[in-house]
């Protein structure tokens, strides 16, 4: 396949939620075009279609990537698909960019992650964008750098805001878990951090369900804290709650023979202190795209540069699968209420 005069043609299959939101910062960077997108949704096709005029609109997604035009195609669906469209894409010579988490599985996930190395001339990856968040980025080169000696333990915690509505519910139902759907992003940042192929061995989870109880109903928890032991004695330390109530807290900590390194220690949207009669507060963001919005934006411009170009990018696809096989694991012990051996393929 030739990249067409050094644009990256590209087709989106999902205009949901994120799928809105990856297509409108596609449409912001340059030397990339929308051809195609494809959803099964009339609403959403309606939106694609006075969003993207110039895309073509599909119901089916063979018909997407089938589609001589389209460089890389990028999977914003719901994560049971993935393993099918990733390999369908490859089979028809295109890039994939897949949203995050690379599958429901571990079995699936590693799938994926070696039917892609069968196509060498083709770049695959899972999008995480902490991995192009700049206190992620600076926080691993300290780190390469042995500032803070060896590491030891890592730490990192997601808290979304609360939300009680039918769409979250649903969500929820079908989203692999929260070690699987929300931690997978503290999973990849810490394999990120770390910076080294290490093993996980081992992984115990726990939570509970005092806001959410129905979520009991299909093995998920409302808040979840999980433990895993890596080869060598280093420990992974994860938390996640889905109805925090001041808003989206992200934060990281990696410890070392050395020191250690806080990210986002304080959930802070702008350098801003308000003090009156009340006391002295500060602003914290609602979602995550507030703190994370500049990194879904650059990790788009990577994967550009990772096809045009062929510059180096901070996605792993091994790491992804790593990820999953952690979430699973962390799901499993959750249910079994015990400690589980991480299986990695």
């Amino acid at each position: 396949m030739t990249i067409s005069s050094k644009v990256l043609r590209m087709g989106v299959a999902g205009a949901g939620r994120m799928g809105k939101i990856h297509i409108e910062h596609l449409l912001e960077t340059r030397f990339v075009h929308v051809n195609g997108i494809c959803t099964p949704v009339k609403t959403e096709q309606e939106w694609a279609a006075q969003t993207v005029p110039e895309a073509k609109v599909f119901s089916d997604y063979k018909d997407l990537v089938a589609q001589d035009n389209i460089d890389a195609v990028m999977l914003v669906t719901p994560t049971g698909l993935h393993k099918e469209q990733v390999f369908l894409a490859l089979q028809h010579g295109k890039h994939v960019f897949c949203e995050k988490p690379l599958a429901l599985s571990a079995s699936d996930a590693w799938d994926i992650y070696y039917e892609s190395l069968k196509y060498p001339h083709l770049k695959v990856c899972c999008g995480f964008p902490r991995r192009y968040a700049k206190q992620y980025i600076e926080a691993a080169r300290r780190i390469r750098n042995g500032e803070i000696g060896k590491v030891i333990t890592l730490r990192s915690g997601t808290s979304d805001l609360f939300q009680d509505n039918e769409f979250f519910i649903n969500y929820i139902k079908g989203s692999g878990g929260i070690f699987v759907d929300c931690n997978i992003h503290d999973i990849d940042a810490c394999l990120f951090l770390l910076g080294q192929d290490k093993l996980p061995v081992r992984a115990y989870a726990t939570g509970t369900t005092h806001v959410f109880p129905q979520f009991a109903e299909f093995g998920d928890v409302d808040n979840g804290l999980g433990l895993v032991d890596f080869e060598g004695g280093l420990v992974m330390n994860l938390y996640s709650s889905r109805d925090n109530k001041h808003g989206h807290h992200t934060m990281a900590e990696v410890i070392g023979t050395k020191g250690r390194i806080l990210l986002n220690g304080e959930p802070r949207i702008l350098p801003l202190d308000i003090s009156d009669e009340n006391g002295t507060r500060y602003l914290g963001p609602l979602d995550h795209m507030d703190v994370f919005s500049p990194a879904f934006k650059a990790e788009l411009v990577a994967f550009r540069d990772w096809i045009l170009y062929d510059k180096p990018i901070n996605f792993d696809l091994k790491d992804a699968a790593k990820a999953v096989s952690i979430g699973y694991a962390l799901m499993e012990s959750l249910g079994k209420k015990q400690a589980v051996p991480v299986t990695v393929y």
